[in-house]
């Protein structure tokens, strides 16, 4: 391919080839290359250094050729600026927080945050997830501080403003590292309840949605003390049941029903902040959800094997529903001996309180009610425990 009257387009082409061709030898050299013994293992390290060397030196060269145009701007976001004299540490090594510092500082170099053509460079996306997920410290209090340095680098109200502002809300809103929601509400609280969100989307109703999601997390951010709860023991149900609450059609009907019944309800008014334990595992379930029947009685088990060691660990386990007969059922079949409580009077509102969007859902609180972890499978929970156990021992 060439192109004609268009010199800097072929030296692209060029460029593209050079990299295309690199690639392919090294890809033969690996097929060539048997990784039988540790040697032909160094053998390859070494020449895979060799090629990279080599491309990292013909960029920089096509970079200073290039300068000042959008494909020298491309090639500038897909350079690794890399720490080339490496000073030593104080042991005599290669000073590895030296390179780390040094590719941090220079990693956004030459890059045009108030030039909306950046949003269309092809390495850009990419180059910033990576930032953000792999080279800032990875914790949700770091990450947001470099989530407002990248916005204020952009010209508020642009088009690269918008949909980075966009990118990132959508990317910390689905998050599926724990506790890195607390990024998507710190941009909520910073940018949406602002005005700073205006023009971002077409319907400005999504805003709103978006605001609403995050004033339902933020009580549920990792090291917030936990929502009350209010339930009724499931031993509780056939006094509950006789009061009617199921035969209830309106919200003001159970109103009515709850305050009838107010000093009897009162007394079996079951309070999550009552629970006395060290380790508080708070269960949210379902007896007809198939995934909630394998998981209920692993999360048992697991309850089990931390009382045979001493641990001092409670389950409050929610039903979310409303069957209290199936409920009582399931309980004895499956000798669940913790604690088994549900919303028999319509009082709480879990699903929304907690954000149960499914099930089962498993939160980890500590002795203060304070959660530590959410939204964990049972298999993470022993490892968890052993974590807020070397806490314990720090304070």
């Amino acid at each position: 391919m060439s192109a004609e009257n268009a010199p800097r387009q072929n030296e692209f082409f060029d460029y593209v080839r050079y990299i295309g061709k690199q690639n392919k030898d090294f890809g033969e050299l690996k097929k060539q290359t048997s990784l039988l013994t540790k040697k032909d293992t160094l053998y390859l390290t070494d020449k895979q250094k060799e090629f990279e060397d080599s491309i990292r030196e013909y960029e920089e060269k096509f970079l200073v050729k290039q300068k000042g145009t959008f494909i020298g701007d491309v090639v500038n976001i897909k350079i690794e600026k890399i720490l080339k004299d490496i000073p030593k540490a104080s042991n005599g090594r290669p000073d590895s927080l030296a390179v780390y510092n040094y590719y941090k500082q220079h990693y956004w170099d030459n890059v045009d945050f108030k030039d909306n053509a950046t949003m269309r460079n092809p390495f850009f996306f990419n180059k910033l997830k990576n930032y953000l997920d792999k080279v800032v410290f990875r914790h949700p209090d770091s990450v947001s501080v470099e989530v407002d340095k990248i916005i204020q680098k952009t010209q508020q109200g642009s088009s690269l403003y918008k949909i980075m502002l966009a990118h990132l809300t959508y990317s910390y809103e689905t998050s599926k590292v724990m506790g890195f929601d607390k990024v998507f509400v710190h941009i909520i609280d910073n940018y949406f309840k602002t005005g700073k969100a205006f023009g971002i989307y077409e319907d400005e109703s999504v805003v709103d949605k978006i605001i609403k999601r995050a004033d339902l997390l933020r009580p549920l951010l990792i090291g917030a003390k936990a929502p009350e709860l209010q339930m009724i023991k499931a031993t509780d149900y056939d006094k509950i049941d006789k009061m009617g609450f199921e035969l209830a059609k309106t919200n003001e009907e159970v109103t009515k029903i709850f305050y009838a019944n107010y000093n009897e309800i009162n007394k079996m008014l079951y309070k999550l902040s009552s629970v006395k334990a060290d380790y508080l595992i708070l269960a949210f379930w379902d007896v007809d959800c198939g995934h909630c029947q394998v998981e209920i009685p692993k999360l048992l088990e697991v309850y089990h094997d931390l009382q045979k060691q001493n641990i001092d660990v409670q389950v409050f386990s929610v039903y979310t529903q409303h069957e209290g007969d199936k409920y009582l059922k399931y309980i004895a079949e499956k000798g669940l001996d913790w604690i088994n409580v549900y919303d028999g009077v319509h009082y709480n509102n879990v699903v929304e309180k907690y954000d149960v969007y499914s099930t089962p859902v498993i939160y980890i609180l500590d002795k203060n009610k304070i959660i530590k972890a959410k939204r964990v499978g049972v298999e993470q929970i022993k490892d968890i425990v052993k974590i807020m156990q070397e806490e314990y021992q720090k304070n």
